[in-house]
């Protein structure tokens, strides 16, 4: 198969003119408005987080994690808001490490 060959089962499209382009500008509009209405009702302005990781959604002020990942990538040196690095967080908090302990304790966990 040369460079710009199609695979089996690939089709080339054509894009409709005024059809979809319409329509998605118009679920972005209402995917805004329902996002502020959301934030208006009082709900508390937090980290996203996913159900299996409810324990730890208190730990993530101290990492300074935005989102809590589903996941860890393993990646080197771990995300603020990989699980893996909240978990040990949480115990260290639970254990009642504050202050410069605490921040070398998670520079370290995020080492690992």
């Amino acid at each position: 198969m040369g460079k710009g060959a199609k695979k089996k089962g690939q089709e080339r499209r054509v894009p409709e003119v005024g059809g979809k382009a319409g329509k998605k500008a118009g679920k972005k509009a209402g995917k805004k408005a329902a996002k502020q209405a959301t934030e208006q009702a009082g709900r508390p302005k937090g980290p996203v987080v996913p159900l299996h990781l409810v324990r730890y959604a208190d730990a993530a002020p101290l990492t300074g994690a935005k989102k809590i990942k589903k996941k860890c990538c393993r990646s080197t040196p771990r995300c603020k808001g990989c699980p893996v690095l909240l978990m040990r967080a949480a115990r260290l908090s639970e254990a009642g490490v504050t202050g410069k302990d605490l921040k070398k304790a998670l520079k370290k966990a995020r080492a690992a």
